[in-house]
């Protein structure tokens, strides 16, 4: 239903045989336009980079409540996630994009020195990112959830929550990767779908990876 403008699944709590708009296709296709709001406002809000962990955090916080069947207001709670965890969120970014910019580094080195010593530091650089980019889905999709203070924990939680569900890991991969690949193997396609992508893909992302973690989730949340 839409409500001031905002965009929310609740449940019915009567019960009851369910009309036309609760059929599985019609939730499904508003599930789809929450995905396309969440990912819209994780966009616009990433913008000025230095927030873009507090814009992850946020969306993966909306994300883990649609996963979850729970009742949510995509502007709303994102909104409420992104205020309530800036600060931890943007340093756990800052600790991120340093060692993002190490291994950028690393590549580009790499890239200049042709040879064996040029191959080994481009194989560490991208074997590092895939890690780097599991940390990150970890930590944020965790800190979206939970509550954290330490930058040391959102980072070492992470890390375990991908090893113990690599099942889930890949999905996040796999939708990460998916445009970089395609620019590589089929470049007119990438150029047809990189304007749609943009503005879908980090919402899509992070919603699939929510649905990935969600009995992961369910385990840790029943034990809190």
């Amino acid at each position: 239903m839409n409500e001031q403008n905002d965009t929310s699944r609740q449940t019915n709590p009567e019960g009851g045989k369910r009309n036309l708009a609760e059929s599985p296709f019609f939730a499904a296709m508003g599930t789809l336009g929450d995905v396309v709001f969440l990912s819209v406002l994780w966009l616009i809000f990433s913008l000025p980079l230095v927030t873009v962990g507090a814009s992850t955090t946020a969306a993966f916080a909306v994300a883990g409540k649609i996963a979850a069947r729970q009742d949510y207001f995509v502007r709303r709670d994102f909104m409420a996630a992104f205020k309530r965890d800036w600060r931890i969120a943007t340093r756990v970014w800052a600790v991120l994009a340093v060692v993002l910019i190490v291994l950028v580094a690393d590549y580009q080195i790499g890239l200049a020195n042709p040879g064996s010593w040029g191959g080994v530091l481009i194989a560490v650089a991208a074997a590092m990112g895939l890690c780097w980019l599991c940390v990150l889905g970890g930590g944020f999709a965790l800190l979206g959830r939970f509550g954290y203070t330490r930058v040391r924990d959102v980072l070492k939680d992470g890390a375990l929550l991908c090893v113990a569900n690599p099942t889930a890991v890949l999905v996040w991969l796999i939708v990460l990767l998916f445009m970089p690949l395609l620019h590589k193997v089929v470049p007119a396609l990438y150029d047809y779908l990189y304007l749609p992508w943009l503005f879908l893909g980090g919402g899509t992302a992070i919603t699939l990876f929510s649905f990935a973690l969600r009995p992961a989730f369910t385990r840790l949340e029943k034990k809190k």
